[in-house]
């Protein structure tokens, strides 16, 4: 989850307070992940937490560099499925509710072949091959603001 797309790694990691989040849609130089890593250490910082996207390489391969640069203790953690979705809130029961309402809908209307799904909270319907031809992209802004917040 996350070879093709960092919108978990992303996600998860505004969620938890990442001080790096390392996608397949942002360039990245190791360098600059280790002298943040150091200007932390320098504030008094005990630890640190990275997100990698499955698709920018592998998080133990990660930790050996940065242990290796800065000779710290460096735990890996790699996700289930279980554990990257965690149990639903509300908002996602209500979500999948009205998702399964409007794909039922579109099919008794005599649609098939389409995707569902949900912008600037509206409710909407794509053809799939409109939808699996499409180059996916992070949302930038959200990117930007996990970096402004990792300071």
């Amino acid at each position: 989850m996350g070879r093709h797309a960092g919108d978990l790694a992303l996600w998860s990691g505004l969620a938890d307070g990442a001080e790096t989040i390392v996608v397949p849609e942002a360039d990245y130089e190791m360098s600059e992940i280790i002298a943040r890593l150091k200007r932390g250490q320098e504030r008094g910082k005990k630890h640190s937490i990275i997100i990698v996207a499955e698709g920018v390489g592998s998080g133990f391969e990660f930790g050996d560099k940065i242990k290796e640069e800065i000779n710290v203790d460096t735990r890996v953690t790699v996700l289930g499925h279980i554990q990257r979705g965690g149990s639903p809130t509300g908002f996602d029961r209500v979500l999948a509710s009205r998702l399964g309402a409007k794909a039922v809908d579109l099919l008794l209307d005599g649609k098939a072949g389409v995707t569902v799904g949900i912008e600037k909270n509206e409710l909407v319907y794509n053809d799939i091959d409109e939808v699996l031809s499409r180059t996916h992209t992070i949302d930038m802004d959200m990117y930007k603001l996990s970096q402004q917040l990792s300071i």
